[in-house]
């Protein structure tokens, strides 16, 4: 065999024009699967973004103000077929929008709706069934998708997207009530039962005219993944006659407040950006519009679905169509935030500044693309769907001692004082422009005229605890009234009703008093507020735990410890969005916008409390590590007195003391070592317990060798450095 010849045997032509061949054919089927992904690809964002545009004017459709036409005011009447398909560009991508209506009238003999009038003499419908067909890259309407940053492509085919809703005449949760504009059979309102909340936690607000308003318990929810809060409550207005027929629904407005970490996004002309507030109106709640502006970016998954809404949204400035110059107010999201806390220039003019926490623990600005930052929104559910509201603005906080409420005597003389309050408020911002520029304030109890006087509000009449009275032990309460930002178009519905006008004629349909309208309620803050006794622990100490899912944790329980004598009982809360969920500051501002309400207690019993030095070590309590909140951290004294505040600690410590300490726990996070550090605290032994599993972290710190300090304790990882 010639085994020379073999090795220098090579590929033949034919071979070679095999493989190239073989190779063609693989390259064009994958460019073919590009092109079918790239086609793919466009059509998924075409249905969604036609879904969008239907979702968006089915909205926009219950957005109407009245029943009847008049010219300039959106209405009910007004929403109707289309005479011929409507064009509407996004992205520069044209989308044809067809609209048909059909009419839907009630008829009480049969319980039915049907198309046609079961009365001559009814004008209205009570129903429409809107069906909207969204279409694209038909006829001249073709369709161009950019691939990448060279070249696009044409004509990647057609399709259309259907949506079909309902929408009532009535823009309220009241729907399903039907007006028939029958002289004989009247307003027709199937009664929606309702069973009022039970006292004390739940407190009825007669709003008169046997109409009520309530505010369920705000029940929140521990993200534990991220260390973030969502607390979900609704507010309630119902009718309760005296003939015993039982309370009726008539509206809800169903709210939560989220706590979420974002990342900032500037805006870029390629209409990205986010929408304006959901503001109440006076029927309904109003959705915004989508404006070009900075938005933001959910920054984690492990939060709130409603976060990827909140980062978007929650952002000022851009230009809207529907802006207000005269009503600036109501396109903002806090619009009584100070004029330094905005951006002036560049491309974040007119936002308002947001902020991190670098690694130790310092709030830092965050104002480039892509920067990281903490944010708290309000949500309210606006047609089946949650939208960013304005900012929660809390105007009056007040707190009880553990019977007070339970009573009816005791509830009319509450609720009494916080509908004269609400309408004192209202009287005093007046008619005119921009109330934003120096609103009221709501009025105290104490600065009524005649002042109002709830038990432990002072020390004359202070709450008693003792072992002969058999009061060792009461739940304290806390209540907080909030008023939203009431706009022009509020303000003018409210000022024709004090004027003596009716409901009907001032654009308020089954309305008899501007307080059904005044967008305020009272919420059940209990174990939201952060608790705090003087002198502290003794001899009465408040209990004032983390805040777990539900409630479950404890705040606001007053126990009689060693001693005798008056404390002072302070109950505080942020008066903004971050009162609802318990945590840490996410603005320089937080204390600015810190409610606190005095209660006194006395304590009778014959032992006597530790003598306090009077040298007081108090501070921040940080977290410079990211997703754990420092308003979880807990404390805990030997030989001394500790508080925990909002945002830090006080400590007074004993006479005499030995060897006084205190001891920061729960700052745990599964499989991270974590520690407690601070520059001029001294540990003690043992130094710091380290737990990677998630459970068990603490840190001793010495209280004696640091006599009348002002110090902070940072929250941080893999040791203090």
């Amino acid at each position: 065999m010639n085994t020379a010849k073999r090795h220098h045997s090579g590929y033949t032509l034919i071979e070679v024009l095999v493989g190239i061949v073989i190779f063609a054919v693989g390259m064009m089927a994958l460019a073919q699967l590009q092109g079918h992904l790239s086609k793919a690809s466009a059509d998924s964002t075409a249905r969604t973004v036609a879904t969008n545009i239907a979702e968006e004017r089915i909205e926009r459709a219950r957005s109407f103000s009245q029943i009847p036409v008049n010219g300039t005011i959106p209405s009910f009447a007004g929403i109707v077929s289309s005479d011929a398909p409507e064009i509407e560009y996004r992205g520069n991508i044209p989308y044809s929008v067809d609209t048909v209506v059909t009419d839907y009238y009630y008829n009480p003999a049969t319980e039915q709706f049907q198309e046609n009038k079961p009365d001559s003499d009814i004008i209205y419908p009570d129903l429409k069934r809107v069906e909207l067909t969204v279409s694209w890259g038909a006829g001249d309407n073709a369709m161009a998708f950019r691939i990448d940053d060279t070249r696009s492509t044409t004509d990647l085919g057609t399709g259309s997207v259907t949506v079909v809703d309902l929408i009532s005449s009535f823009t309220t949760g009241s729907g399903a009530k039907v007006r028939l504009n029958n002289a004989a059979v009247g307003l027709y309102s199937p009664p929606v039962d309702y069973n009022p909340g039970q006292n004390p936690d739940i407190v009825s607000i007669n709003l008169g005219d046997n109409k009520f308003k309530e505010s369920t318990t705000p029940q929140p929810d521990v993200l534990r993944a991220d260390e973030l809060v969502e607390t979900a409550f609704d507010v309630v207005t119902y009718s309760n006659p005296n003939d015993g027929s039982g309370a009726t629904f008539l509206r809800r407005e169903e709210f939560r407040a989220i706590s979420c970490e974002c990342t900032l996004r500037l805006p870029g002309g390629d209409g990205t950006g986010g929408k304006r507030p959901t503001v109440w109106n006076g029927s309904d709640y109003s959705e915004g519009e989508f404006v070009s502006k900075p938005y933001g970016v959910s920054a984690s998954n492990q939060q709130s679905k409603f976060c990827d809404l909140c980062c978007r949204d929650h952002h000022d400035g851009g230009y809207g169509l529907q802006d207000d110059p005269a009503d600036p107010g109501r396109a903002l999201y806090n619009p009584f935030r100070p004029s330094t806390d905005y951006h002036g220039s560049g491309s974040l003019a007119g936002d308002h500044k947001h902020y991190s926490r670098n690694q130790t623990g310092v709030l830092v600005l965050a104002d480039t693309d892509g920067a990281r930052y903490l944010e708290a929104c309000r949500m309210v559910r606006k047609d089946g769907f949650f939208r960013v509201a304005q900012d929660l603005r809390q105007e009056g906080l007040n707190a009880f001692p553990g019977d007070f409420l339970d009573e009816e005597a005791e509830i009319n003389q509450y609720s009494d004082y916080v509908t004269a309050a609400v309408k004192g408020y209202e009287a005093a911002m007046g008619e005119g422009a921009q109330y934003e520029l120096s609103p009221p304030g709501l009025v105290s109890p104490g600065n009524m005229v005649p002042a109002v006087v709830f038990p432990a509000s002072s020390y004359a009449n202070a709450t008693q605890m003792s072992d002969a009275n058999g009061v060792t032990e009461q739940q304290l309460r806390s209540r907080g009234i909030y008023l939203d930002y009431m706009s022009d178009e509020l303000r003018l519905k409210i000022n024709c009703m004090d004027a003596g006008g009716t409901g009907a004629e001032c654009d308020a349909p089954r309305v008899s008093s501007p307080l059904e309208i005044i967008p305020f309620y009272d919420v059940q803050l209990t174990w939201l507020s952060r608790w705090n006794e003087s002198p502290a622990n003794n001899p009465i100490d408040v209990s004032n735990e983390a805040i777990a899912d539900n409630n479950t944790h404890s705040r606001g329980l007053a126990s009689l410890q060693a001693g005798f004598g008056y404390s002072t009982i302070s109950s505080s809360v942020h008066s903004g969005n971050l009162g609802l969920t318990g945590t840490d500051p996410i603005d320089p501002w937080y204390l600015t916008y810190e409610e606190k309400y005095n209660l006194y207690a006395k304590a009778v019993d014959s032992s006597s409390p530790p003598v306090l030095s009077g040298i007081q070590i108090s501070g921040s309590i940080i977290s410079a590590v990211a997703g754990l909140k420092a308003a979880d951290v807990e404390i805990e004294a030997s030989e001394a007195q500790c508080n925990r505040t909002n945002t830090g600690f006080l400590c007074i410590v004993e006479d005499g003391a030995k060897s006084p300490s205190l001891k920061v726990s729960k700052y745990d996070k599964a499989g991270r070592e974590m520690y407690a550090c601070s520059a001029n605290l001294a540990l003690v032994p043992p130094r710091e317990h380290i737990s990677q599993n998630g459970t068990g972290s603490w840190t001793n710190f010495s209280l004696e060798l640091n006599a009348s300090l002002e110090t902070d304790i940072i929250i941080k990882e893999f040791g203090c450095y």
